[in-house]
């Protein structure tokens, strides 16, 4: 086996009921991963009080946790895509309106002798550290500047004759937070796993050699540092380790008054 330890760490939000992250430890097929639910703008709640972000995230956790060695990680990310789907239509959620979507993003990785696949959706980040001691970011966030995307998209459709209310409408942040949400899995929008076929269109996928790669980071977005670009994150925390990281983090988030959101991290050391 090629991993030689893995590490990970989980702390809710002080604001959130539930935590809404999701860590994968799938050690018999070397699958890990990282899946972070989108906070619902809807009140939704199951018979057990768990919402959208947390079921959605769990439905992933749940399939990438059974795989066995020989499934690929993008079947499993369409199977659990189709099973949300499944999931929402089974509680009558309005699926075609974007806000009440259960929605979730992701960051696996699949360890394999001689490469390592990976599949992911939105802004949790795969990061590899190489022997070099080079860190590198490998996949891609879709949801930065999402904002700034969905206020030209406005523009260009008020030109174009369509009705959209004045900006003054999208500066009460729920309305703003509205729309964003029906940007998922569209052009210029945001991807991200929310029942909708098109994920699979949208998947950022793909092989990385496993040669020269020393240790894989896999995070939510709470592990973003507002003044640290995401390698000098992962090199503080191959300096600190994970939880001085974490806290020394948490403590810059309070003291600024910046949100503090969940926080989930798996990190692979291989041989």
């Amino acid at each position: 086996m090629n991993v030689m330890s893995v590490e990970h760490i989980q702390k809710k939000s002080p604001v959130k009921k539930e935590c809404e992250d999701a860590f994968i430890l799938n050690e018999e097929a070397s699958i890990y991963g990282v899946l972070d639910g989108a906070t619902p703008l809807v009140c939704f709640e199951d018979e057990s009080r768990h919402n959208g972000a947390y079921l959605a995230a769990q439905i992933f956790k749940n399939k990438m946790e059974q795989l066995k060695g020989g499934e690929g990680l993008s079947k499993a990310v369409e199977d659990a895509n189709l099973h949300l789907k499944e999931e929402m239509e089974r509680y009558a959620v309005q699926t075609d309106l974007g806000e009440e979507r259960w929605s979730t993003c992701v960051a696996v990785v699949k360890v394999m002798d001689d490469h390592i696949h990976y599949v992911q959706l939105g802004d949790s980040m795969v990061l590899v550290e190489g022997e070099d001691g080079k860190f590198t970011v490998v996949t891609t966030d879709s949801v930065k500047g999402i904002s700034e995307r969905a206020k030209q998209k406005r523009a260009e459709g008020r030109k174009g004759g369509e009705e959209i209310p004045p900006e003054s409408y999208y500066d009460i942040r729920m309305n703003k937070l509205r729309y964003n949400r029906r940007l998922a899995n569209v052009e210029g929008g945001y991807t991200v796993a929310n029942g909708m076929p098109e994920v699979m269109d949208y998947l950022d996928q793909g092989v990385i050699d496993r040669k020269g790669i020393q240790s894989l980071l896999l995070i939510s977005d709470g592990l973003f540092h507002p003044e640290l670009t995401l390698e000098e994150t992962y090199a503080r925390i191959r300096e600190a380790g994970l939880e001085t990281y974490v806290d020394e983090l948490t403590d810059h988030l309070h003291k600024h008054s910046l949100h503090i959101d969940d926080r989930t991290a798996v990190w692979i050391k291989l041989k």
